[in-house]
């Protein structure tokens, strides 16, 4: 007779579906590698995060990277310095630049910033810098105060129940899975 650990499959299943052994790849690759050179971590970061750029502005974006990964970067530092090398207010990939770099940090991502309300503004490109640079201090506040009431906690506590294979994943990111969930 077969014996099923239930919470096992349940556990695997979720996980394969939110690419989280993906996501424990590039965690583990990129303090020891080079970045900017490493094409088996821009292939699988590429990858999960659906970076979809051309071979010009990867090499920006991943030279970057490696300049600052050891160091404590801002969400302001990065995504100004990839607006003054492309053009482009990169607040997504900026902001997975820096939760690579600092899993604590929160990620851009369209459906938490629907979930949290959030809406870029600004009729100049400065103006809309400005507007993403505030929108990202209040995802992080937001992830903050979430965090410290008692349904930020369940939702760690279910987590950390459902996913025991993943307790290592930041609480931040940890709520970014339910706030990714509950997309419409």
């Amino acid at each position: 007779m077969i014996k099923i650990d239930a919470k096992k499959v349940i556990e695997t299943r979720i996980a394969e579906s939110m690419g989280f052994d993906k996501y424990k790849q590039i965690m583990e690759m990129v303090l020891k590698t080079n970045v900017s050179t490493d094409s088996d971590f821009q292939r699988t970061f590429n990858a999960f995060y659906r970076v979809r750029r051309n071979a010009e502005w990867r090499k920006v974006y991943y030279d970057l990277f490696e300049r600052v990964k050891g160091s404590n970067p801002t969400f302001e530092a990065i995504i100004r310095t990839m607006y003054e090398a492309t053009g482009n207010i990169e607040a997504s990939f900026s902001s997975k630049m820096l939760a690579t770099i600092n899993p604590d940090m929160p990620i851009w991502d369209r459906y938490v910033v629907q979930n949290l309300c959030l809406n870029m503004k600004g009729k100049t490109k400065e103006d809309q810098l400005k507007c993403a640079v505030d929108l990202y201090d209040q995802m992080v506040s937001w992830y903050g105060g979430f965090l410290q009431t008692e349904n930020g906690r369940d939702c760690i506590a279910e987590f950390n129940r459902t996913l025991p294979g993943y307790m290592w994943m930041s609480d931040v990111k940890k709520i970014a899975f339910y706030l990714w969930s509950i997309h419409a």
